[in-house]
Parts: C-alpha cells; structure tokens; sequence
C-alpha cells in the first residue's frame, strides 16, 4: 500500500465522490476534501472557491487529483455557479501544479454538449465536433435550461487545458453522463425523462471504472477530453476514443433493464 498512488477526491461526500471513494478504498491511498464533510471525519472541510493554505497543503504528495466538487444543479443561475463550477476550478487547477501533481481528472459533464439535444446531426457526438452548452428541458412541468452550468464545464475544459499547455500537467476532462444517487439502476430512472437523459446514463460501476482507468493511463497524455457514459444501445454518444485512449470498457446499457424478463412471482 505504501507503494500506492495518492489520489485526492473533491466533493468526496457528494453523489460521485462517495461512489468513487468506496470504489478506491483499500487499493490507493486517499485524501478526502469536501466543503461538507457530512460528518465524516476522514474528509477534510474546504471551500475550494476561497483560496487557503488549509486546503491547498492537501495536495501536496498527491499523484492524481480527481476534481469532482461543484454545485451538481444542472438548472442553474450565473450567479450561483461563479463560486463552486468556476472559481473553484481554477483555484484546483493552480493548487495542483504548485503542489507538483502529476495529473489532474476533471469532472466536465454531458451539458457541455446539451445544444445537441434537439439537433439530429450530428449522428455522433465525439470530443471533436464543436462544444454546445446548454440543455432546455421539462421537468414534473418546469422549463429549465442549464446553459449557465454547461457554460462553466466548458470553462473548466479549457481552463484545464491552459494549465496543461503552459505547466506540463496531465488533464483528462471527462465528460460524465447521468450518474443518479443512490443505486442508480436503470428501472428506477424516471420515466418522464426525455430519451435524449436516458441515453447518456452511467453506471455506478461504469462510472468508476472511467475514474480509475483515468487514472492509470498513459502518462504521456497532455490533454484530453472523453465522453463517459455506459454502453447504451441506441445512443449518439461516441466512446471510441475514451475506450482507445483510456481503456475504458463499459459493462452496462441502460435498455437491458427495458428488455430484460421480468421476475416470475408465485
């Protein structure tokens, strides 16, 4: 164990930091950030978005940052995403390359490309095509859109590649699917969501898997941008490059749970 990487997890008591955490324990050695700690006392209080000697010592030592704290509202205000989706990001980025990390994962999201929504081409969505933050959509009745949050994880991309053009450090930004609290099973999905949602989901499991493979790739990488969703039938989302470059191999699909036999009952 000693031996192990040092990977620091933000937003460590969130939805995918508590998911992520479980998953790693015991095989990397971890520090645990989060500006709510939950009352757990293994993770370290931090407001990213207000810089402090506090938090940034943290990072020192570490190999691999996994930055996934910020306001996970998608419908969101400006106002409310400056602090946590920006400020904290380029607080993140500065720490982690004064403090000689070697890598830095970014949680970007799907939302970055949410213009795409209700777009039919292209019939791919790749890393390539042009960004389009910003989704419109109907939930229990209310208009939202998310351009606001799209906006700054795309803020956050190019922040990332900044950093890693101008320091050397290693940034993968991938772009996270719908990841659900909880056991995120496929049945449980709500069944109002449009296809376009139900189509870029990601399993607890498939979600981990991205994280660590992220992690052990090939040093070489400067910059990168994937797409992290399951290997859903049916769906726009490429992952050809994430599997190529990354090694990612997705072992769920969203339409299995729609198809699978239903359980006989006495």
């Amino acid at each position: 164990m000693n031996n192990a990487k040092l990977v620091l997890i933000t937003g460590a008591s969130g939805n995918l930091g508590a998911k992520l955490r479980r998953h790693l324990e015991g095989r990397y050695r971890l520090r645990l950030l989060d500006i709510n700690p939950r009352g757990d006392a293994s993770i370290v209080r931090a407001d990213l978005s207000r810089w402090s000697v506090e938090w940034t010592e943290r990072f020192r030592q570490a190999d691999v940052v996994v930055h996934l704290a910020a306001d996970p509202t998608a419908h969101q205000t400006w106002h409310r995403v400056i602090e946590p989706n920006i400020d904290g990001v380029v607080n993140v980025f500065y720490a982690s390359v004064l403090a000689g990390v070697r890598r830095v994962i970014y949680a970007s999201s799907n939302h970055v490309m949410g213009g795409y929504k209700d777009e039919p081409d292209p019939p791919r969505i790749t890393t390539e095509i042009p960004s389009k933050p910003g989704t419109r959509y109907v939930v229990d009745g209310e208009p939202r859109d998310s351009t606001p949050y799209g906006s700054a994880k795309l803020f956050g991309e190019r922040v990332g590649k900044c950093f890693s053009d101008s320091t050397g450090l290693s940034v993968i930004a991938a772009r996270i699917g719908w990841v659900p609290p909880g056991d995120n099973r496929p049945e449980d999905l709500p069944t109002e969501r449009e296809a376009w949602f139900r189509m870029m989901w990601l399993s607890n499991r498939d979600f981990c898997q991205l994280i660590e493979r992220c992690i052990e790739a090939d040093p070489g990488i400067r910059f990168a941008v994937v797409n992290g969703m399951s290997a859903n039938t049916g769906m726009r989302w490429d992952l050809e490059y994430t599997k190529k470059l990354v090694g990612y191999e997705p072992q769920d699909d969203v339409a299995r749970a729609a198809h699978a036999p239903k359980e006989s009952r006495p």
